[in-house]
Formats: structure tokens, C-alpha cells, sequence
């Protein structure tokens, strides 16, 4: 009679835990869930403002080009 009350016990055990695990698991992917949909916003803007940065890199590493082919040019008219 006690291992049948001991073995109900442990099986009830067994179940709660699993039901614990579940919810925990559950709680988490909600969060998670929360978390993306919250910071979205953010991290398409931080995405824009990088996608900016790397457009302006490229103009004055541009400008920069330009710059250099002045100052030869303007030497060379110097030269003449």
C-alpha cells in the first residue's frame, strides 16, 4: 500500500514538473516573442542609420578621388 501511495506520489511529481517545464518554456518564447516585436523598430533603424553611414563612406572616399585628381591637376598647371 505505501510504494502504490509512494509510487502516485512520484508520478504526480513527474507530471507537475513536465506542467512547470512546459509553462517555462511557454513564459520564455513569449518573452522572446516580446522581446523581437518590441525591439524591431530599433534595430531597423539602427540598420538604416548603418546602411547611411556606409552610403556617406562611399561619397567622400569619392570626393576624396576627386580631390587628389584637383590637386594634380592644379600642380601640373603650375608646372606648365
Amino acid at each position: 500500500m505505501i510504494d502504490k501511495v509512494k509510487r502516485k506520489a512520484d508520478n504526480l511529481a513527474y507530471e507537475l514538473e513536465e506542467a512547470m517545464k512546459k509553462d517555462l518554456t511557454e513564459a520564455i518564447e513569449n518573452l522572446d516573442t516580446f522581446v523581437k516585436v518590441l525591439s524591431k523598430p530599433y534595430h531597423d533603424e539602427a540598420q538604416n542609420r548603418l546602411s547611411r553611414l556606409v552610403q556617406i563612406q562611399e561619397e567622400l572616399s569619392n570626393v576624396e578621388k576627386k580631390l587628389r585628381t584637383l590637386q594634380i591637376d592644379i600642380q601640373n598647371l603650375r608646372v606648365s
